[in-house]
């Protein structure tokens, strides 16, 4: 005879009742506190702490977007360290993903599937981490609900949002082009063709600005897809070519170039070549092809910028074929196709390379046993799960956009997550989980929403209309 507790069902279901019926404020603030306990105070990577550094020196390169930093700076005045930046980032992900549901959901409903989303490990950790990546994510999503605000100042302000995710990183305009063109919408009843040409003119004003806001805010000029981008495809088609230059052949195309290696050259190349990243063919501890900078205020010389770029013309327009494989390997890294073990999905809690310059920064190294424990917990899911694989999101993206054809927001945001994993193609110059992170917020967005929609048409055979404007 099976034993029952009568009196600890009927708590629990008590207790039950009580979480699903929390109001929509609590239920989002629990949310928020989640990842502010995992995270605080920000996590930091090398990426963090070159915005930190360019942020206290006031010098300003545009190795990583000079706005990050400017932001960075403002912050750091108020309170110092990464914790006001992981707030702003954090928060506004939180009411972007809100206003998003809300479009679908009754508010209690679209605060859990918030909840439920913003948790979510892929969703989640790149949030954890003081990244331009995540600031970009949380102005994106904010910029989006703008985008349906009955009144016309709410979607300038919405167009302001996307102005800020497409400063902070340098492809946000690949996101930013779907979103404007397909949900900007200046009057109602506009002729099909004067609402997407000004929307398209708008998003060309957008991108312009946070160009042009980036290099008036640039104080020293790195030139940085010469050491970066530039030596990685001249190294990569190389390496995809059908026959072995000499020695002599390289020595002559390499000229000026300041190339470090005389010997064996072409064979150094395919064995510094690696499609998970660019960085060996500069820092390599005993065959760099080249002393190029990556950090610092001192750009390469001009006549080697010169040099490279001649030599990136030369080889790419000659092996075109090569080039393209060279780009199609790269991409298939930043998918994680073969592989499980998606780069950089977690953020692990080591330390600091270099502790002491940790410490110069008035910053601690240390994390709580419950941050510990919580990152090994989610490292066993990256290994043992394909939740974080981002080919899969890729193929779920291209399966749901018939399914979202009726559906404007939807469709919007699937088209701006495979148009903004589209342009690191030729972009990308390593593999990272957060480069596919906003493509995974789009897709998990895009699967609450559509199977929403459908299930209540299902319930309701009359014809469901667009969910109503919500202004925000």
């Amino acid at each position: 005879m099976p034993i029952s507790f009568p009196g600890v069902t009927t708590s629990l279901r008590s207790i039950g009742k009580r979480i699903v019926a929390a109001p929509p404020w609590l239920v989002l603030a629990v949310a928020w506190l989640a990842l502010v306990v995992y995270a605080f105070p920000g996590q930091m990577t090398q990426d963090s702490w070159d915005h930190l550094t360019e942020a206290r020196n006031g010098v300003f390169t545009d190795f990583h977007p000079p706005s990050i930093n400017l932001v960075f700076r403002w912050l750091d005045y108020v309170i110092a360290g990464p914790f006001l930046m992981l707030v702003v980032q954090s928060v506004a992900l939180l009411l972007g993903l809100y206003g998003m549901f809300r479009r679908t959901f009754a508010a209690r409903g679209a605060a859990w599937a918030t909840f439920g989303l913003y948790v979510f490990p892929p969703v989640m950790m790149p949030m954890a981490v003081i990244w331009k990546d995540g600031w970009m994510a949380g102005f994106l999503t904010v910029g989006v609900v703008a985008m349906f605000d009955a009144r016309w100042r709410g979607r300038i302000l919405g167009l302001v949002a996307l102005f800020v995710a497409s400063a902070v990183r340098y492809n946000a305009f690949a996101a930013t082009l779907p979103l404007i063109v397909l949900l900007f919408e200046w009057r109602p009843h506009l002729r099909w063709w004067k609402r997407y040409a000004i929307a398209a003119a708008l998003w060309l004003t957008v991108t312009l600005a946070a160009f042009g806001a980036n290099r008036l805010l640039t104080d020293k000029p790195m030139y940085s897809w010469y050491s970066s981008l530039a030596v990685y495809d001249i190294v990569g088609t190389l390496t995809y070519v059908d026959r072995d230059y000499s020695d002599s052949e390289l020595e002559q195309l390499f000229a000026g170039t300041d190339l470090l290696v005389h010997h064996d050259i072409h064979k150094t190349i395919r064995a510094l070549y690696t499609p998970k990243d660019y960085l060996p063919i500069i820092n390599d501890a005993k065959l760099s092809l080249w002393g190029l900078p990556i950090n610092g205020v001192v750009p390469a010389p001009a006549a080697v910028r010169d040099a490279l770029g001649r030599v990136w013309w030369d080889v790419v327009s000659s092996h075109f074929g090569a080039y393209v494989e060279h780009r199609l390997a790269v991409t298939g890294n930043v998918l994680s196709v073969g592989s499980a073990r998606v780069p950089g999905a977690v953020t692990k809690r080591d330390a600091f390379r270099w502790p002491d310059y940790v410490h110069q920064m008035g910053q601690g190294t240390g994390w709580s046993k419950l941050q510990h424990k919580w990152t090994r917990a989610i490292l066993w899911i990256w290994r043992n799960t394909p939740i974080f694989v981002p080919w899969i999101y890729v193929v779920i993206s291209i399966v749901l956009i018939p399914l979202a054809w009726r559906h404007r927001d939807v469709l919007a945001l699937l088209i701006s997550g495979l148009v903004f994993e589209a342009s690191l193609v030729p972009l990308a110059a390593s593999g990272d989980y957060r480069y596919s992170h906003w493509m995974v917020i789009t897709v998990c967005v895009a699967i609450v929403v559509l199977t929403a929609r459908r299930a209540r048409a299902v319930r309701s055979p009359v014809a469901i209309p667009e969910p109503p404007e919500v202004a925000t």
